[in-house]
């Protein structure tokens, strides 16, 4: 599903196809829709790091929690539609993640480095990723970390961290949550561009640090997204 890969988009373009594949063949019953979902599944097994259980932007190399966040989500969602692959994937993804982790797991870095500082962007990617392999509330970590995203609420100027913070607070649940929603939901109808815009209607500007590569599209799938959850 990479087409051709022009700069370091290849696994992202991987991950996000297969995320929405496995949710085609998770409601239809297209046998059609399910073996294309099946292969891309399986590429993104074949591409995981043998090593640290990362995916970056080419196959096998070291991971990266960016690339490893969607290829997480695509597999989680590949899980829910009942397609087979080895559950060696997710055990390489746990691998990962406790080489990212920082604050004993609370917090994540973008590479595993000693000199990488923890964000909280990648933070959110890596509590989200824990969540779908089975830390619940009774960690600690998770509640540490849910603690931190809850200081730093929903952001203006990076829908990226919003994306996956939403689906952090709305798993936990609770008055973090509701905190978080109402903030998140308000501050996304308030900047969506009315119907009389024109073209510009119903998106959102760019206001993130990935707006300039991926434009007015990017900005609008990442906020419908969002409200979705």
């Amino acid at each position: 599903l990479r087409v051709k890969v022009t700069a370091n988009e290849g696994m992202y373009v991987q991950g996000l196809r297969t995320l929405a594949l496995c949710e085609c063949a998770a409601m239809p019953k297209d046998t059609r829709v399910r073996k294309a979902a099946e292969g891309a599944i399986d590429f993104i097994v074949k591409a995981q790091n043998p090593t640290d259980g990362g995916w970056r932007y080419n196959p096998g190399e070291p991971g990266d929690t960016s690339v490893v966040g969607w290829q997480v989500m695509a597999l989680k969602s590949g899980y829910n539609a009942k397609l087979k692959f080895p559950s060696q994937a997710f055990k390489g993804a746990e691998v990962y993640l406790k080489l990212a982790q920082a604050e004993g797991g609370s917090q994540y870095k973008y590479v595993p480095e000693p000199k990488d500082p923890q964000s909280p962007t990648m933070t959110a990617v890596g509590l989200l990723c824990r969540m779908y392999l089975g830390w619940d509330h009774k960690n600690k970590k998770l509640a540490d970390g849910v603690e931190y995203l809850d200081k730093i609420k929903p952001q203006p100027n990076n829908m990226y961290f919003n994306y996956y913070a939403t689906q952090v607070m709305h798993h936990w649940g609770g008055e973090e949550w509701t905190r978080w929603n109402d903030v998140m939901r308000e501050q996304l109808v308030r900047t969506q561009h009315p119907l009389k815009d024109g073209h510009l209607s119903g998106s959102w500007d760019i206001a993130d640090p990935h707006g300039g590569a991926g434009g007015r599209l990017y900005m609008t799938c990442l906020s419908v997204m969002t409200l979705e959850v």
